[in-house]
């Protein structure tokens, strides 16, 4: 039987950014982080809470627990791995206030990546999930004309009439076809700070869409 695991959840942010002002400090000094509750209240109470950091010109990467930020000065990206249901992150709500504290910030572009694995129990299961991405009754496996083709999907809609866009892509992530790697991408435009948190606030009710559409890619498993 074919199972699912949750890699990971992820913000991310097109445009102009200042890496060099990321840093523990700048987090703590302006409440972006919650230092009296978890996971940030046992972390911060260690002798060295950071599990990486670094800051060169043009770039940071701060690792803290099991979120991560990694900006340069197009792109700022935040993930959690410490995932059981995606609306209970804690990111959303940091990159709220990472930009609320920072609102000269020009944004352009802003999306959110939730990953999952499949990994199927049977070759059955492996077959099924092929047939979903390339049936092999289709034109294109008729035009290639061979045996146990492999495909990736990348299938892109509107999710919305606000401008929301799905980006859903389901990869093979090796060789072997043991195992299908899901990101499920939900994007919008930035025109402006209020429809930024109305945007942030729609996520957990798109996370739900989404863990809808992993159900039912299973069951047709």
């Amino acid at each position: 039987m074919a199972t699912r695991s949750k890699n990971f959840i992820s913000v991310v942010a097109l445009g102009g950014q200042n890496p060099q002002i990321l840093n523990l400090d700048f987090l703590k000094a302006n409440k972006i982080i919650k230092a009296n509750e978890p996971p940030f209240d046992e972390l911060l109470r260690q002798e060295k809470p950071l599990t990486k950091f670094v800051s060169v010109p043009g770039f940071t990467n701060l690792v803290l627990g099991k979120i991560e930020f990694i900006v340069d000065e197009q792109r700022f990206q935040i993930r959690d791995e410490a995932i059981r249901e995606w609306p209970e992150t804690k990111i959303l709500d940091i990159a709220e206030k990472y930009f609320q504290v920072l609102p000269y910030t020009p944004l352009k572009l802003v999306g959110v990546n939730l990953n999952s694995t499949i990994v199927f129990g049977t070759p059955e299961e492996a077959n099924n999930c092929q047939n979903l991405c390339l049936p092999q009754d289709s034109r294109l496996a008729s035009v290639v004309s061979r045996d146990n083709i492999s495909t990736s999907s990348i299938l892109r809609y509107k999710y919305n009439e606000d401008g929301g866009r799905i980006t859903l892509t389901i990869d093979q992530p090796d060789k072997q076809n043991t195992k299908r790697t899901i990101n499920f991408n939900y994007e919008f435009d930035f025109t402006d700070w209020p429809s930024f948190k109305r945007e942030l606030e729609t996520v957990p009710s798109v996370c739900q869409y989404c863990e809808s559409l992993l159900n039912d890619i299973m069951e047709a498993l």
